[in-house]
């Protein structure tokens, strides 16, 4: 068996879904290593991993983000405030990160590195800082946002003449928007020792890796011209239910009236008046049970009879009785509720949130309501015509079909060990081929 070291970004997203991974590798006998922030100790080692913790100024608390990057709120939403996040969210990590990997992978003998793929300390090790390393797998818990001929970053899909065309010059503002991080980061991993830069960053996180795992169904992504050699959709890291008892507020759901689940996710629970609030205020008067999620923010605001808040919910036990799931645009969450069918309504304007959004509008899965902070209006709307309307519950489960033929862990496992079994066959030269051929 091998020794296979994970590496995650310590935020839920990232780390989780490798949660999962690591634990499946486990179970089938290679000794694996997690490495991530000290919050996901305690997961970590109670799915039987060995964990080592992140150094320095990498191993930071994402429930303090705010404190940590105070400068990020004053930065617009939208591509400067992703430039933002790749600098100094993802970058500035870079130095620290790769010491750690360096540190463990001498230690451990490491056969194979598996990492989120923003994880870019790992990015040396790709790009000759070491003279010799293991394969590095890549794995994406967010929509695959690589340049592609039809896709616009901003509009979407659109093979026509005319669509192609702006969908060139969308790439090249998306590049120059995003240049300064580009140039930041080579910086960085320069001082690493890497003896190659990477181009575009947004592309390199995707083609850097010896092999990248896109984690979703190839059906919820958009078509990939030239598809990379190193590209695999293995489905999505769905959680498999737990035996956790469904509490006795849950059991009262008994299906008499359409169930709205509401949430901003783990991260962006600041400032519940960008989804939230709106929600309840919406459809406080309508014939339905609304159910919030706060991801263990705070929510201090009077209550209709309908809507029951919790701090956290397991999607598993909640999503069978929910019709309609309205979310800021987690990757996550918003295949979780697809994996069961699930429509669902997206307002989502930073991180990766508007590209999950246009793919729910794309795939006709939901709606996507095009900003971060919607109206009352436009939810009560939304809600109204995702029940009433079965396109949306139609597509969502064809989705869910789609979702259910993927085995993303095993396909994932598969990679993982082939990859690891073709790094250690010989890499012959031409000379040493030939005279191997002669011998015969």
């Amino acid at each position: 068996m091998s020794r296979i070291l994970i590496s995650a970004t310590p935020i839920p997203g990232h780390a989780n879904p490798l949660l999962l991974v690591g634990e499946h590798l486990s179970k089938r006998g290679h000794t694996v290593v997690f490495h991530c922030g000290d919050l996901f100790r305690e997961k970590a080692e109670a799915a039987g991993l060995q964990f080592v913790p992140l150094l320095g100024g990498a191993n930071y608390d994402y429930r303090r983000l705010g404190e940590l990057f105070p400068e990020r709120n004053a930065v617009e939403p939208g591509l400067q405030q992703l430039s933002y996040d790749m600098q100094h969210g993802f970058g500035d990590q870079i130095p620290d990160q790769y010491r750690g990997l360096q540190g463990i992978i001498d230690q451990y003998g490491i056969d194979a590195v598996v990492t989120d793929c923003l994880f870019m300390g790992s990015y040396p090790l790709l790009l000759g800082a070491s003279k010799s390393s293991p394969p590095v797998i890549g794995c994406s818990s967010f929509p695959l946002w690589m340049r592609r001929r039809a896709v616009s970053p901003f509009t979407g899909l659109d093979s026509t003449a005319e669509g192609l065309r702006r969908n060139a010059e969308h790439n090249r503002q998306f590049e120059d928007a995003l240049a300064p991080a580009t140039e930041y980061i080579n910086a960085l991993l320069k001082v690493c020792g890497a003896s190659r830069s990477i181009g575009f960053v947004i592309d390199a996180s995707c083609t850097v890796f010896d092999a990248f795992l896109q984690f979703t169904a190839e059906e919820f992504e958009y078509a990939v011209d030239d598809k990379p050699a190193n590209l695999h959709f293995v489905g999505p890291m769905i959680p498999a239910v737990t035996s956790s008892e469904e509490p006795e507020w849950l059991k009262k759901i008994d299906g008499s009236r359409p169930v709205v689940l509401v949430t901003q996710g783990t991260i962006a629970n600041s400032d519940f008046n960008q989804v939230v609030k709106p929600a309840i205020a919406a459809l406080a008067e309508e014939n339905i049970q609304l159910i919030v999620t706060t991801g263990g923010g705070d929510l201090d605001i009077p209550l209709s009879p309908n809507v029951h808040v919790e701090s956290y919910i397991p999607y598993p036990l909640v999503l069978p009785k929910v019709d309609v799931f309205v979310t800021n645009g987690g990757y996550n969450g918003v295949q979780q509720a697809l994996s069961l069918g699930v429509p669902v309504i997206a307002a989502g304007a930073t991180e990766d949130k508007p590209f999950v959004a246009a793919r729910v509008a794309a795939f006709g899965v939901g709606i996507d309501l095009k900003t971060g902070s919607p109206t009352a209006e436009q939810i009560r709307d939304a809600v109204r015509t995702v029940l009433s309307d079965g396109k949306y519950k139609q597509r969502a489960l064809e989705m869910q079909k789609a979702f259910a033929r993927c085995n993303a862990l095993e396909t994932t496992a598969a990679i993982v060990e082939s990859t690891i079994a073709e790094s250690a066959m010989p890499v012959w030269s031409e000379q040493e081929m030939r005279a191997a051929v002669g011998k015969r």
